[in-house]
């Protein structure tokens, strides 16, 4: 990635020995969690190669808010039987290390879910994405009641698997932005943005995840996660976005925001590139915007998914 996205604070030369200890011990713990996010990365491409009947390509880019060694910014791709996946991207709340410590509180009811579900399968060959899902909300929810934190996680469950002449999608959103479509087609490209409505499209979200918000409503309504399909086809783009992009603001006017329209109109433009240029295109725009590093105040992640068009 291009060096604006890699920034890092800088910090002077000569300080005392016990301010010098520190710094090491920031720039270690800084370093090691580079590592893990770039083997995520690794992984998830890796991933992603394993849908047989369909050509893609991933971009990903991610930065931490200004000042902050650990991101809340969260998302993966597991692998299920019968050869579907779940990805997983989801922005936590707060920033630094109480936000990456829910992370990881999802992330292991993540797993632990997926554990359950191959066990089930197991049992009766199905795979029962519904109860996955549950089974997740469940096991985050009670590990924040047993954690006392009233810290919550807005999330987007994503089930994939290879259709005919398509690949389908199907989301289970827990108040977390849907994703904005490129379609490609002959007569030039077009902006999907699955955050509207549209004929066959109904946006539908169930609640954040967390204890305090389970305790302000009914279990039933807090543990109802709708479900909404949608396919994408070869020629298509899909970005996975976090609001820390679309709610940057411009601090040298009037505090306005990047947006989605700004964002739509750098993926038309930028559509025929490789997914990681436009990635890191996005972001390059987003300081353009703001008009420094320093004044992102909010964790950025983005992970584009390109079906280019076959010659």
């Amino acid at each position: 990635m291009n060096n604006r996205v890699n920034q890092q604070q800088e910090f002077p030369a000569g300080l005392p020995d016990e301010y010098s200890v520190k710094v090491q011990k920031y720039e270690m713990f800084s370093q090691e969690a580079n590592q893990v996010r770039e083997k995520d990365k690794r992984l998830i491409r890796e991933l992603f190669k394993s849908f047989s009947n369909s050509y893609l390509m991933v971009g990903i880019g991610f930065q931490r808010a200004y000042g902050s060694i650990l991101s809340g910014d969260y998302f993966d791709l597991l692998r299920l039987p019968e050869n579907k996946f779940l990805f997983v991207f989801s922005d936590i709340s707060g920033h630094g290390l109480p936000a990456y410590t829910t992370l990881i509180r999802l992330r292991s009811a993540v797993i632990l879910a997926v554990k359950d579900a191959e066990t089930e399968y197991e049992k009766t060959g199905i795979v029962d994405c519904s109860r996955i899902i549950n089974n997740i909300s469940a096991k985050f929810t009670d590990i924040m009641d047993m954690s006392s934190s009233n810290d919550f996680a807005s999330a987007n469950f994503v089930f994939i698997e290879d259709g005919d002449e398509c690949i389908k999608l199907r989301f289970f959103n827990r108040s977390m932005l849907f994703p904005i479509i490129v379609r490609r087609e002959t007569g030039g490209a077009k902006i999907i943005n699955l955050n509207s409505g549209f004929d066959y499209w109904k946006p539908e979200k169930g609640y954040l995840l967390g204890s305090d918000i389970k305790s302000l409503i009914d279990k039933d309504t807090y543990y109802n996660t709708p479900e909404c399909c949608f396919e994408i086809y070869q020629g298509d783009m899909i970005l996975f976005y976090t609001d820390g992009i679309t709610e940057a603001f411009d601090y040298r006017t009037d505090n306005s925001q990047y947006g989605e329209k700004r964002l739509e109109q750098k993926l038309l433009e930028m559509c025929d590139l490789p997914p990681q240029l436009v990635i890191n295109s996005i972001f390059d725009s987003v300081y353009d915007f703001i008009g420094s590093h320093e004044h992102q105040k909010d964790d950025m992640t983005a992970v584009l998914i390109d079906l280019p068009p076959l010659d």
